[in-house]
């Protein structure tokens, strides 16, 4: 009887961590693939390529990468016969593309490195070895208001055979990371091309007046003398303390120095219900924090500019209450 109780805990414990993906990011399986390779795993130290596979010193290795920890879910799919490498990345992209996405890393051919490197090296599955002019591979942020991230890694190639197979990888992180999880310059240099703009990466305000007028009426329920009290009709002055992560600021400054033509606007944004002036006031003191990082970094301050428009645009992401964009300056 023990041991039947042991192996239905243990089924249950496989189905729950089966079902974090699934239900979370709700991706179908490709029509008529065949499942090659599944499994839900806890990793505690999962390599998150964000980059190429390149040679150094002999040896093929990913130039960019960073260690996660978290819930792994991995399959791998057969395509049915005549399906290319493209047709299964796209059918993917295109189901990730319905959430908050943010791209970290994307190649395709011969820009990926050798396909190898990938099948041996990286995922270390022996189907996903295929031609190099036929892969594709990337890596993408998934973010929900008030939850960890999903980190979602998409690799398809096909084989001399003709069979494509595409390897997707979704990793439910259990800690967030504070330095950041940057994009690639590339990719920052992509998007701004294609769009005139991106949002700044992880950017969060935390309300310090909120924190101090709630630690105020804590103190005045149990009966404490208190030091934090405004006085009736004295307006309330809106304090925040600020948060960048290093990793974003880096990828910026990356980006800024690998374009040296390219300027740019920090423009902030405010949605609190606060008055539009304080909103404003605010929202450019976000874009002038990260400007000041940037000249930390060594990039020349007039090539960013800063503004702060408070809720005078459209509230874009609606997981956050204020957020900073770069935008292209057109010279």
């Amino acid at each position: 009887m023990k041991f039947f109780v042991c192996v239905l805990t243990l089924c249950m414990a496989l189905v729950s961590v089966s079902a974090i993906s699934a239900v979370d990011l709700k991706l179908q399986p490709y029509p008529n693939a065949r499942e090659v390779n599944h499994s839900n795993t806890v990793a505690s130290d999962y390599l998150l390529a964000l980059g190429s596979y390149k040679k150094v010193d002999g040896n093929w290795m990913v130039d960019r990468s960073q260690r996660l920890s978290g819930t792994l879910e991995r399959i791998t799919f057969e395509l049915p016969a005549d399906h290319n490498a493209e047709d299964g990345f796209s059918f993917y992209k295109e189901q990730l593309d319905k959430y908050n996405l943010r791209e970290l890393f994307h190649c395709k051919a011969r820009d990926c490195g050798t396909s190898n490197s990938w099948a041996n090296n990286h995922f270390k599955i022996i189907q996903l070895y295929g031609l190099d002019q036929y892969q594709f591979c990337a890596a993408y942020e998934i973010t929900n208001a008030n939850e960890k991230p999903f980190y979602v890694v998409l690799y398809a190639v096909m084989r001399g055979n003709k069979r494509a197979y595409v390897q997707l990888e979704i990793l439910h992180v259990d800690k967030v990371d504070d330095v950041g999880v940057a994009s690639s310059p590339e990719t920052l240099l992509k998007l701004i091309t294609l769009n005139g703009y991106f949002v700044f990466p992880d950017f969060a305000v935390k309300d310090v007046q909120s924190s101090a007028l709630l630690q105020d009426k804590t103190a005045q329920a149990q009966g404490k003398a208190t030091q934090v009290q405004a006085k009736a009709g004295e307006p309330q002055v809106k304090t925040e303390e600020l948060q960048v992560k290093s990793a974003h600021v880096q990828a910026l400054a990356n980006l800024l120095n690998l374009q040296p033509a390219i300027t740019i606007a920090l423009v902030g944004h405010d949605y609190s219900a606060i008055s539009l002036e304080q909103q404003q006031l605010a929202s450019k003191k976000y874009a002038e924090q990260i400007k000041a990082a940037l000249v930390t970094q060594g990039i020349d301050p007039k090539r960013v500019q800063t503004f702060g428009v408070g809720s005078l645009a459209p509230a874009g992401r609606g997981d956050r209450d204020v957020r900073v964009e770069v935008v292209k300056i057109n010279k």
